[in-house]
């Protein structure tokens, strides 16, 4: 990306030109700005009011703050182009991603934790089932091996 020469006027300067005109004359009606493929941010003046944007004129101001502001299409805000902008930004997408991380691993900790609990449970039931099958089961004869067990046939 190059730089802009310091001596062309910045968004803002022109901005403060175009307020100008737009308050001395009864020509224009609102400011708007142009941001595209080709241009980032170029203040313009507009003869009828918009409450809305339309591609590629955007009504709603950058931020004062922005030194190379440029619409962002997909998000519908303006984002700053400055080189100094987009190192603090990476930065705090780095955070943002390290935060993340972190929170995976507690969470991946988190739910091995709960899959051995499951896992414990269900053996635990499994148990009790096996006990409650042989509680509540008909019981094979436990009397002893040489009774005949109340045979009736007698010979």
């Amino acid at each position: 990306m190059a730089e802009e020469p310091t001596n062309q006027p910045t968004w803002q300067d022109k901005m403060a030109e175009k307020q100008k005109i737009l308050d001395q004359s009864g020509l224009w009606a609102q400011m708007g700005f142009i941001s595209n493929n080709e241009i980032d941010c170029e203040p313009i003046l507009l003869f009828q009011k918009h409450e809305t944007n339309f591609y590629p004129i955007i009504v709603e101001a950058p931020p004062a703050d922005f030194i190379r502001p440029k619409w962002d299409k997909i998000k519908h805000v303006w984002i700053d182009n400055d080189n100094a902008s987009t190192s603090s930004r990476l930065a705090s997408v780095e955070k943002t991603i390290e935060s993340v991380r972190q929170n995976n691993v507690a969470v991946q900790s988190e739910n091995k934790d709960l899959k051995n609990a499951l896992s414990s449970l269900a053996s635990g039931q499994a148990q009790m089932l096996k006990l409650l099958g042989a509680a509540t089961s008909p019981k094979a004869n436990t009397t002893d091996s040489t009774l005949d067990g109340g045979s009736t046939n007698v010979q």
